[in-house]
């Protein structure tokens, strides 16, 4: 059977846009509920730093892994299905996280929330594609790339007052029925009875899928640029808080609400990026856009001769600019799949890309802390970052220009 893609209505389906962007966000809640709670949960279960630093960054575990072949197997099994199978795993991984009493069982819980975040966001797209007509898909698609941020926002703001009345399981617990609810609304709205244009299982196989993909230099480029901009991006939300806390003097609760605010700045990017594309914006000049604003604004940020009001505009000015990167790769995943049913495995592709450069951004900054002169030597990796990605802008446009979709 053949997955239906495109609608054929001239009407999108916007609720089913935002249901899909919902489930985005519960996903990236489950990424941004740790790092404020590392203090106490080191406290309650005897964390390691180490084990702290697992606990903060296995989300990307699988993404890093699998996100490809999840994309693929995503496009079989049907994007809709997988996609509740990802937030009854993130529902229950929550749950049985809430009871742990060591850092053995509560690491394994997170191995699973991983597993499940990955599920929700190959899976995600393929629905907004499906409910978007293609005069509205690059604004629908550009305004999906807002959800980690928003949901990380959250999570950043709504895990320490929740963590004071109960403790970190009841910001576990919140997160689990957070999702189980989206779960449910998925469910409904989604269900074949409500839309007939649904999504199905492709019948490709997806080892087939899988090199198709990987062997297009579009969907490799645009993995890389990801890959170059989420290193920055959790680079700078990792340790803005250290920062703030070391250098500046802010409270642990200041630093926290400072932080969510820089990282908000990046869901606003994202949907101006999504507006710009939707106006005609080529993807390829926004991601040049990106690369050369995220080095201008990365200058100052750890500077130590620059002053402190200048700090947290410049971290905001970063993500702002920064958003519209992930807008401008998010909504190529369609133009860029040989066909509708593989929209998720190209989303794979891109997955895996951000999972990389996420699981590297917090160790490479602390090498460039360590290494070249403190905080000031930080900005060494964002000019190479940037640089080697303006390079990697230019080239995808000139791709896009020979395939005629640019």
């Amino acid at each position: 059977m053949t997955e239906t893609s495109d609608v054929s209505s001239e009407q999108s389906r916007w609720v089913i846009v935002l249901v899909a962007i919902s489930a985005g966000i519960v996903a990236a809640v489950q990424v941004g509920k740790v790092p404020p709670l590392i203090t106490q949960l080191q406290a309650e279960l005897g964390l390691t730093l180490v084990a702290a630093g697992w606990l903060a960054s296995l989300f990307n575990l699988f993404g890093a892994l699998f996100g490809v072949m999840a994309g693929a197997v995503a496009d079989k099994l049907g994007a809709r299905r997988v996609l509740l199978v990802g937030l009854g795993g993130l529902a229950a991984a929550g749950f049985a996280g809430a009871l742990a009493s060591d850092v053995v069982w509560l690491l394994f819980c997170r191995m699973i929330e991983s597993g499940a975040i990955l599920a929700c966001t190959v899976t995600a797209p393929r629905l907004i594609v499906a409910a978007t007509t293609p005069r509205q898909r690059n604004l629908a698609m550009g305004a999906w790339g807002s959800f980690m941020p928003i949901g990380m926002a959250l999570a950043l703001l709504g895990a320490p007052p929740i963590a004071a009345v109960s403790g970190w399981q009841g910001v576990w617990l919140t997160a689990a029925a957070l999702a189980l609810v989206c779960l449910a609304v998925v469910a409904w709205i989604t269900s074949p009875r409500r839309w007939a244009g649904a999504p199905k299982a492709s019948a490709g196989v997806p080892w087939q899928a899988l090199v198709e993909a990987v062997w297009r230099p579009g969907p490799l480029l645009m993995a890389i640029c990801f890959a170059l901009y989420a290193l920055q991006f959790f680079a700078i939300a990792s340790w803005l808080p250290t920062y703030l806390i070391e250098i500046l003097g802010y409270t642990p609760d200041q630093a926290g609400i400072a932080t969510a605010v820089v990282v908000s700045g990046n869901a606003i990017g994202n949907l101006a990026g999504a507006v710009l594309l939707h106006r005609g914006a080529k993807r390829w000049a926004l991601l040049l856009a990106a690369f050369i604003l995220m080095l201008v604004c990365a200058s100052g940020i750890f500077a130590p001769d620059l002053a402190v009001i200048w700090k947290l505009p410049l971290a905001f000015a970063f993500n702002f600019f920064g958003g519209l990167l992930p807008a401008a790769i998010l909504a190529a995943t369609v133009v860029h799949a040989p066909r509708a049913a593989m929209v998720g495995t190209i989303n794979g592709v891109v997955v895996q890309g951000a999972a990389l450069g996420s699981l590297a951004g917090p160790p490479a900054m602390a090498v460039m802390i360590a290494g070249f002169g403190g905080w000031a030597g930080t900005y060494w990796l964002m000019a190479i970052c940037s640089v080697i990605g303006v390079v990697l802008a230019i080239r995808l446009g000139k791709i896009e220009r020979r395939l005629g979709i640019g």
